[in-house]
């Protein structure tokens, strides 16, 4: 929900190969994916410097407040040129992921 809710994905694909399922997320199909997956007794995957970035087409401000709605710690808009305004919240696995515009 997390993708969908904030980056606006949608499920494209599901597949259940045995004791999991592996879901393919994007803006439509065709595009680019995102694959998660989920399996039982999976060791968890731990990310260091692992940073998944979006580019948001509305408001900035209006997004990072929706993300605060929904329970998540999105750090404050960062405006450091000769980078594009952003923010960075953790997703619920712990992947770091930036939306900016």
């Amino acid at each position: 929900m997390f993708y969908q809710n904030l980056a606006g994905l949608q499920v494209v694909r599901r597949l259940n190969p045995g004791l999991g399922e592996i879901v393919f997320l994007a803006n439509s199909e065709g595009e680019t994916m995102l694959e998660l997956g989920s399996f039982e007794h999976a060791e968890k995957i731990v990310t260091k410097g692992m940073m998944i970035s979006f580019f948001v087409e509305g408001n900035l401000e209006d997004l990072r407040k929706k993300a605060l709605e929904l329970g998540y710690a999105p750090s404050e808009i960062i405006d450091r040129s000769p980078k594009p305004k952003h923010f960075i919240v953790e997703d619920p696995d712990g992947i770091m992921v930036e939306f900016g515009s």
